[in-house]
């Protein structure tokens, strides 16, 4: 409930001190409030209601600005790792008291209490904010709030769930080695030079995915991704900044008040810009409108937009650089790939000129391709996040197509962070021979017996050939 409280009255605190220092307000201090419980639901991802409309029909207000997303999950995210700490702390102590491990109560417990009070405090936020001209949809609101607080939960009790103890050492599940004799002693891993069986290779992905930490990697591929939308963004806004400088009067008047209100939404529609920029690199393109497409090599459709600041800076408007915005925008998703590569590749190669340690070049594939997929995934995620419609005809359709999108994200990463990782690797291995050097065979002789030692018995006995 402290967190969910916190987060509301941030944004109420913000609407009530635009509503006081405004000139010529148009409603009282309720309509203010509603309007920072409305907001406070837009950032969970709930749709709004607009009534009031010229031809009289309901329209959505389904475009979430995703900094507001940004509080809720930070405040929530630490109630959660909060409660989960205070109940390891009563477990421990439990277990040195020698209670029993039944009455020990588990993660789930605390992480229930905390969605609890926070669902509480949304269910009542959802009741005053349904009505009104701006209320909220209770249909959504139901929906997609339990679910926010489900995933921010997850994420939560996401780095101790299913933690084991510290593996066997021939496995590549250690950043670095332990010092012995002057030298490091990396893990002995079976190589792909073995006899041509799956399970080497599946051996050698899966320590290699312990080192890398893929959903670290997506996640910093992601950061470089939006980043350079980020970038490509504020760009455009400065090419065109005379046409941003005129949308803010004719979109809110000549009162600073309301310009500056404009102001505070474009910035909180910052990041949504940027998810945008980075799928017109990926090459899908977004929607501003129904039939509306504008993308790095097409553009169909034309919509009338609103002169709104961030539609004043889209390619088409204006005649901007083409070509220079367009080599810009292309520039993102490569160094996205280049990002996923050059991590995998600092995992596959740890030790500069050293096979010892090295994975074989299939197993390197299948990480790059395991990072890709779980980049897509977030990246789809973002997408289908950051679009939305703002009304029933011409803006029901904004923002970038996530399946297009993450599908996008996928090939990039592939296609551009498996030739960098195969090109790094060989360069962190030059002058060791590589697969084939003069130590190629004792170390292959030494992995293969390891491994024959680690499993039991069920390794075949024979000699690890070249072939």
């Amino acid at each position: 409930m402290l967190a969910a409280g916190l987060g509301l009255a941030a944004l109420t605190v913000l609407v009530l001190l635009l509503w006081i220092v405004s000139p010529y307000p148009e409603s009282g201090a309720g309509a203010a409030l509603h309007l920072a419980a409305d907001l406070w639901l837009l950032g969970h991802g709930s749709a709004l209601v607009r009534t009031e409309t010229l031809s009289g029909i309901p329209a959505p207000v389904a475009l979430t600005p995703l900094l507001l997303v940004i509080p809720p999950v930070c405040l929530l995210h630490r109630a959660c790792t909060q409660a989960l700490a205070a109940g390891g702390d009563e477990s421990a102590g439990d277990a040195r008291t020698g209670a029993d491990a039944e009455d020990v109560p588990g993660p789930l417990a605390p992480l229930g209490c905390v969605a609890g009070g926070y669902l509480v405090t949304g269910a009542v936020t959802v009741l005053f904010a349904s009505a009104g001209p701006v209320r909220a949809d209770v249909l959504s609101a139901s929906v997609r709030l339990p679910l926010f607080v489900l995933c921010v939960a997850a994420a939560a009790m996401w780095p101790g769930w299913g933690r084991t103890p510290p593996a066997a050492p021939n496995e590549l599940d250690r950043a670095a080695g332990s010092p012995s004799g002057g030298r490091t002693q990396w893990p002995a891993v079976p190589t792909a030079r073995e006899p041509d069986f799956p399970a080497p290779v599946l051996a050698e992905a899966r320590a290699l995915s312990r080192r890398l930490r893929p959903a670290r990697t997506a996640l910093t591929a992601m950061a470089v991704l939006c980043g350079g939308g980020l970038v490509v963004t504020l760009g455009a806004l400065l090419w065109h900044v005379d046409e941003v400088q005129s949308a803010f009067p004719r979109l809110a008047g000549d009162s600073w008040t309301g310009q500056f209100a404009v102001l505070l939404l474009v910035i909180a529609l910052l990041p949504n810009a940027a998810v945008w920029a980075a799928a017109y690199g990926l090459g899908p393109g977004f929607a501003l409108g129904t039939g509306a497409v504008v993308g790095p090599f097409t553009q169909t459709g034309a919509a009338s937009l609103l002169p709104f600041p961030l539609l004043e800076a889209l390619p088409a408007a204006g005649g901007g650089p083409g070509l220079l915005g367009g080599i810009a925008a292309v520039a993102v998703p490569l160094a996205a790939g280049a990002t996923v590569g050059w991590y995998v590749a600092r995992a596959a190669a740890p030790v500069t000129g050293r096979c010892e340690a090295a994975v074989s070049r299939r197993a390197t594939l299948a990480v790059v391709a395991l990072v890709g997929c779980e980049c897509a995934v977030g990246v789809a995620v973002l997408a289908a996040f950051s679009g939305g419609a703002l009304g029933t005809e011409a803006m029901a359709v904004l923002g970038p197509s996530w399946p297009l999108t993450g599908v996008a994200a996928f090939l990039w990463a592939v296609l551009v962070g498996a030739p960098v990782a195969l090109a790094m690797r060989a360069w962190r291995l030059r002058g060791s021979g590589g697969d084939d050097g003069p130590d190629a065979a004792a170390a292959r002789q030494a992995r293969w017996s390891e491994l024959k030692a680690v499993s039991g018995g069920l390794m075949p006995d024979f000699e690890p050939r070249r072939d």
